[in-house]
């Protein structure tokens, strides 16, 4: 329940469940005006106030804006996800550099088959296709402070395929939802580990050296036993175009990094670890 300002008009927001409840209160300010006309008011100011109180709250009451919701539940893990697994961040970039190759971003697992799991759900959100130009995986790289980078991947909550979900609905509860305005609710996995980050890391080395106009490659990579990082080249990767980088204090609340950092603030703990 919020309040909107429209031509200078306060107006109700609510959910449909609870239009009843709106419903009955506009009754009720409707007896209770009438009980009003018997009441003798010690100075006519005062009744004059209190009707155009009266008149104030019928009027915001009776624009209401009754909405319901629509939820779309982005494609989930079909397995549990384990942050020990996420060893680390891997980047390769290529020696010397040349036009034709590409440079490489990854995270490092523990395992091959929980790097197969992983990439597979990537690829969901990317509607299984080999190269993601729209970015519907969201990679983030947010610094934390000096020593410390978080990684943010989600799926994109603006895919073309939520959009047209939300329409589609929209259009076919034309009738029964007639007068009613559509929430949209975008259910999706947000996952968030942090590392550590100096200067002179390779995530300051790649966003450095990777150009707007060119993509790079999304790869799986394995976390050896022996403290060594190998590109998984038998798994599939995603060749991807953008991705964010951004200091902790200069996200806004239009990003879902922010949301996500205020989360877990409340809950008194770092997040990503």
């Amino acid at each position: 329940m919020s309040v909107r300002i429209r031509g200078g008009i306060p107006r109700l927001v609510v959910h449909e469940k609870y239009h009843g409840y709106v419903k009955w209160t506009l009754r009720g300010l409707a007896v209770l005006g009438i009980a009003s006309s018997v009441i003798m008011f010690p100075e006519w100011y005062w009744a004059l106030g209190f009707a155009i109180v009266l008149f104030l709250m019928q009027l915001s009451l009776g624009k209401a804006v009754v909405q319901y919701s629509t939820i779309f539940v982005q494609p989930q893990p079909d397995f549990v996800y384990d942050p020990a697994e996420w060893r680390a961040m891997a980047f390769a970039f290529p020696d010397p550099p040349a036009p034709d190759l590409l440079n490489v971003v990854g995270c490092a697992f523990g395992s091959v088959e929980y790097a197969r799991k992983f990439f597979r759900l990537l690829a969901a959100w990317n509607n299984e296709a080999p190269e993601d130009r729209d970015d519907n995986i969201r990679l983030t790289f947010v610094i934390e402070n000096d020593s410390e980078y978080s990684v943010y991947l989600f799926p994109s909550p603006d895919r073309a395929i939520v959009r047209q979900s939300m329409e589609d609905v929209r259009r076919d509860l034309k009738l029964e939802k007639y007068g009613k305005e559509q929430q949209q609710l975008v259910l999706h996995t947000i996952f968030c580990k942090r590392f550590p980050y100096s200067a002179s890391c390779h995530l300051a080395q790649f966003v450095a050296q990777q150009p707007p106009d060119r993509p790079y490659w999304l790869k799986p990579f394995l976390w050896e036993r022996d403290g060594t990082i190998k590109a998984l080249f038998d798994e599939p990767s995603i060749l991807k175009w953008r991705f964010k980088c951004a200091r902790r204090d200069d996200l806004g609340k239009h990003d879902v990094e922010y949301h996500d950092g205020k989360w877990a603030a409340r809950r008194g703990r770092k997040r990503g670890t």
